[in-house]
């Protein structure tokens, strides 16, 4: 059925020659208008996909999209009416289609290095290679180190003072470590990160009045003064309107309150006015004022004493300007060798780099942008004449470095971007919504800005919440983010208006119901709550018309309260993926796996053999760990196995003598065997865990040794990092799910449960060294040898600045929970006293009470008809929860040779029975390695004739046999042709043929005008030609397939070139014969 646009949704695909900026609310369709504007550029404007820039924020983004485009494509070829010129237009689009620029932008930096290089004198062998965490850890140490040193040595005093400035021990750089990274990571989003770093240091020179500060940190500096003057202010104007409503004949009170907004209004205009001298004496003039209490009118004693309370936390904080100004000048003595350091330290760090032959993500960006920026914008000029269209996905999240590459690509009125600034939650990520509100704003001629706003995903009652709620949380004075008349979506379908169920707020009050339970007297607040949700997930699965576990989702702001839900979900038997709370290396089956390794490397580890001992491998209970500690008596605990004969001990050294002479993998590969670890004990998760950890010792094996104590150590330095855990579940997976916020963003779901708080803990305030992107380095003055504290005034502005955008960012993660729902929508917290009803001020926020205070506050005028508030006080039958788990089986593996499958990847059809078994199974995994190793060498190298120095500049890591191998390739007659031919490499494509979709990668293919030639590389050793005919016959016949479908017109002819034999192997005939 044909897709119904609305007009915004048509305009935003039709419209061309500006610059066009979509904001696309939540459920708007953004991605399926995306896609529609590329196949109208391809089908209707004929502009080629190889013509067309398409940046996504993930790669799986880019991947659904190719996927939309393809089955778009391959449904336009099946109309009945197309003629042959467009067919053919559209089949050219297919090959072009999986080359096609549609990537993340980091994808698309490094495709403008690969091609320009040359341009910044970049090394070409270090586009190859990408540095992984555990390698980029080690080099940041390095490089910190080595920059210590060098500071020690040239300027011993200054360094010994900044040593001092950051811990009272002067062995303890830790904080110094965090300083330096934290202000590299912040300058990296800079274009130029060595000139802004030099101008955060020169922010604070002395100067003679607060109002010589730098533009940015000025504005910022005083409007944190005059907005903490209007907290006051507020209190004061919610206390007179209680007075005037409650308590009219109050005389006293009132004159009082009306005096201290009298005194107060010049501090917030002398702060508007920069005048800090001003602002000060006005502002403690009017907290000089008192204000009586009222007998019995218990809200506005309460305001009053918040009033006071802030009054005194505010003076405690407001130096004199001469107090501010000498912490300056005293702070600037500090900057300028921590900057000092953080410059030598990105030197050293750069250097390591490009020793070690590599880049990571941030270089991808910076050496994009030297690329485009050199030689008069040479390389900029062409890909503004390169590209027809720039299109830009999730916008909201770019930062100032990835917007100046776009704007540098661009011919200034061919970039289509889209986004949502109320879905802007990257800030971690250097993630700068301001980008896109400074865009929004731009009325230039050549700009054009669009709103969808009609919501395709949601009950038109979840719509009508989140209208009303965000309409109030998003327009408080004083914060950037707006939401308008513009944000305020419809429903697009009229479906979302059937079986509609009101948004409800589970309030549980956690005083009434430990009163009535004794049982939940010790639980704390989160089980409480995670048990409730459970209970209701088991009532509405047995109840309602949501039947199957997988419709829903329950919703968190982070990993931690992930455990308690885990617990719940345990004890009720529900069905469940939660990944780990602190991420894979800190997941339950890692750890015991790396308490083995250590207890390998040292058996004298009590603590890890402890954990050794007490999990699955042994299940030693807490009895025997008692028996075995009071029996050492001061003998680590493995001299008492030894003499026990436990059989942890021959299994310890049976696991010692594999990982000698075998390596890491057959190590894991025998623990995991050790009473049946992997298949009885590990849940999928776990199972998925064990799995990648042998796929990062396969690779630390390939790229640096079989070192246990080498791979332990680089765990280690990565450990604290939240990497992901492997996902052991797809989408038609019948289990809930629990998930972050963060990982929900562009889904949807029937039915979401959404884990609201009390609180928001501002981190970044906590660290001794803050920094902004726009503001700089932020530091408190410190006074030695008393280690007295103040915060500066730039400390202060940045701290302010930090905290505003960090409440602004809670909101709109808010929104991004509250609209992924489709059908029903449950808020659930655990409430200590009364609802709170208070209206929302920039007070409320600054008091960081967390989401549930926020929505009951906003909602608490609100008696519509969509949204509903239940108090829980009557406990639920908690002892209903009754263990369902059941029984875990570990199911055959199924061995059985499958058919051909309707999704078909060719190189699954290879037939390696064929092949001898020549070498032992432990050494299996070498040919592979070589035949991924050769299959790289041939893609990196370019057309032409190939050299040893050129091959061993790329490839500084050849093997000698591997370099001659290429070499003889390279002089074979046919190869020789190809070179001079038209040659995509790994050439990715996907078809649809018939009932089947193809999708899969060619090693080689060159075309000229009349013929293509297809070449597939083959490193199988001790096969003989006919042999490796029949082996890739039927895979070769299915690239034929497809080269037939993508490209009608031409000859193909299709080889084998076997690195063995040194030999050209002609398919063609067979392969046919095979596809016949």
């Amino acid at each position: 059925m044909a897709i119904q646009w609305s007009e915004e949704q048509l305009k935003a695909i039709h419209t061309t020659d500006h610059n066009i900026l979509v904001s696309a609310s939540a459920g708007a369709g953004k991605t399926t208008v995306l896609v529609a504007r590329l196949m109208k550029r391809m089908l209707e404007d004929h502009i080629s996909i190889d013509r067309i820039v398409a940046m996504t924020f993930t790669e799986a983004a880019a991947s659904e999209m190719k996927k939309r485009l393809l089955q778009s494509l391959n449904d336009k070829l099946q109309e009945p009416d197309l003629d042959e010129a467009e067919a053919q237009y559209c089949r050219q689009q297919l090959i072009l289609l999986q080359s096609a620029h549609i990537s993340t932008i980091h994808s698309f930096c490094l495709s403008i290095i690969k091609a320009d290089y040359a341009l910044i004198g970049l090394n070409p062998a270090r586009i190859q290679h990408i540095f992984d965490d555990a390698a980029l850890a080690q080099m940041k140490d390095q490089a910190f180190t080595q920059a210590c040193r060098r500071q020690m040595a040239h300027d011993p005093d200054s360094f010994t003072t900044l040593l001092q400035t950051f811990s009272s021990r002067s062995e303890d750089v830790s904080e110094l470590k965090k300083a330096v990274l934290s202000i590299a990571a912040k300058a990296s989003g800079a274009q130029d990160p060595q000139a802004w770093i030099q101008a955060a240091a020169e922010a604070y020179a002395p100067i003679a009045r607060l109002d010589q500060l730098p533009s940015p940190i000025k504005e910022v500096f005083f409007e944190s003064c005059a907005v903490e003057a209007g907290r006051l202010e507020d209190c004061a104007v919610q206390m007179q309107r209680i007075l005037y409503d409650a308590y009219p004949d109050k005389e006293k009170q009132a004159n009082e309150v009306l005096l201290f907004l009298g005194k107060l209004t010049p501090a917030i205009q002398a702060a508007k006015n920069y005048d800090y001298r001003e602002y000060r004496r006005a502002l403690f003039g009017a907290i000089q004022t008192k204000i009586s209490t009222l007998k019995d009118a218990l809200d506005f004693n309460a305001l009053r004493k918040q009033l006071n309370a802030l009054a005194k936390d505010l003076v405690s904080r407001t130096y004199s300007e001469e107090t501010l100004l000498s912490d300056l000048a005293l702070t600037y003595t500090i900057i300028k060798p921590l900057t000092a350091l953080t410059l030598d330290y990105l030197a050293l760090y750069a250097e390591l780099k490009e020793t070690q032959g590599g880049i990571d993500f941030d270089d991808m960006e910076h050496f994009a942008y030297q690329i485009l920026t050199a030689e008069n914008k040479l390389a900029a000029k062409r890909y503004q004449e390169r590209f027809d269209e720039i299109m830009v996905d999730e916008f909201q999240d770019s930062n100032d470095l990835q917007n100046a590459i776009i704007n540098l690509i661009s011919r200034g009125a061919n970039v289509f971007r889209v986004g949502d600034v109320k879905q802007s939650i990257y800030r971690f990520r250097g993630g700068k919504p301001q980008i896109m509100r400074d865009l929004m704003n731009d009325v230039r001629p050549e700009n054009c800005f669009i709103h969808l706003s009609s919501n395709y995903r949601s009950k038109q009652m979840i719509v009508d919440f989140n209208n009303d709620l965000f309409l109030r949380l998003m327009n408080i004075p004083g914060c950037s983010d707006q939401y308008t008349d513009h944000d305020c979506v419809k429903t697009g379908a009229p479906a979302q208006k059937q079986d509609n169920y009101p948004v409800e707020f589970h309030a549980l009050m956690t005083k009434a119901l430990k009163e009535q339970d004794e049982g939940a007297e010790n639980l704390a607040a989160n089980q409480i709550k995670a048990q409730y949700i459970a209970q209701q997930i088991l009532t509405r699965h047995e109840t309602s018309d949501f039947r199957q576990w997988k419709d829903y989702v329950v919703l968190v702001r982070s990993h931690a309260v992930k455990s308690h839900l885990k617990q719940a979900f345990d004890q009720a038997g529900i069905p469940y993926y939660i990944d780990a709370k602190a991420g894979f290396y800190q997941s339950e089956a890692m750890q015991i796996l790396l308490s083995w390794f250590r207890i390998l490397i040292n058996p004298a580890d009590n603590l890890s053999l402890t954990a050794v001992l007490s999990s699955d491998f042994y299940q030693a209970d807490d009895e025997e760990l008692a028996r075995l500690t009071l029996k050492r008596e001061r003998r680590p605990i493995f001299e008492i196995l030894k003499e026990e004969h436990h059989p942890l001990v021959a299994d310890r050294q049976r696991l010692n003598d594999i990982a000698q002479k075998q390596g890491l993998c057959a190590l894991l590969d025998a623990l995991f065997q050790i009473h049946h670890f992997y298949e009885e004990h590990c849940t999928a998760q776990q199972r998925t865990n064990c799995d990648l950890l042998r796929q990062k010792a396969e690779q630390y094996s390939a790229e640096h040794s079989d070192s246990l104590t080498g791979f332990l150590a680089m765990i280690d330095q990565v450990s604290e990092e939240k990497t992901s855990e492997a996902i052991p579940v797809g989408n038609e997976d019948d289990v809930v799910k629990v998930m972050t916020i963060h990982q929900s963003k562009g889904l949807q779901f029937p039915v979401v449960f959404y884990w609201a708080s009390s609180r928001i803990d501002i981190m970044d305030k906590k660290e001794t060294c803050i920094a902004d992107a726009d503001l700089g380095v932020g530091l408190p003055a410190l006074e030695l040898p008393w280690r007295f504290k103040r915060p500066t005034a730039i400390r202060q502005a940045i701290e302010y600045k930090i905290t505003l955008e960090e409440l602004e960012e809670n909101i709109r993660i808010l929104y991004v929970a509250l609209t992924r729902a489709q059908n029903q929508m449950i808020l659930v917290d655990t409430v200590k006293g009364e609802l709170p009803h208070k209206p929302v001020t920039m007070n409320t926020l600054l008091d960081r009470k967390g989401t549930t205070d926020l929505i009951l506050s906003a909602m608490c005028e609100s008696d519509s008809h969509f949204w509903k508030v239940r108090t829980i006080e009557d406990r639920w039958e908690v002892q209903q929860l009754q263990r369902r788990r059941k029984e875990v089986v570990s199911l055959p593996r199924y061995t059985e040779e499958k058919p051909l499958p309707v999704t078909l990847t060719p190189s699954e059809t290879e037939q390696t029975a064929y092949i001898p078994a020549l070498f032992p199974k432990s050494k299996a995994v070498r040919p592979a390695q070589r035949g991924i190793q050769l299959h790289e060498a041939v893609e990196r190298l370019p057309e032409g004739e190939w050299t040893e120095s050129l091959i061993r500049s790329l490839l500084p890591e050849i093997k000698r046999a591997d370099l001659l191998l290429l070499l003889q390739l390279n002089k074979q007659p046919l190869f020789e042709r190809c070179q001079k031919m038209s040659v995509d490499k790994e050439l990715s494509f996907a078809v649809l043929s018939g009932n089947e979709f193809i999708q899969g990668q060619m090693d080689y293919v060159a075309q000229d005008e009349n013929e293509v030639i297809l070449i597939d590389f083959k490193s199988d050793r001790h096969a003989q030609a006919d042999q490796l005919k029949t082996l890739y016959a039927r895979q070769i016949s299915i690239y034929l397939r497809c080269l037939h479908e993508m490209i009608p017109d031409k000859t193909i002819h299709a080889y084998l070139y076997s690195f063995d034999l040194d030999q050209f192997i002609e398919m063609t005939p067979e392969a046919e014969l095979a596809a016949a």
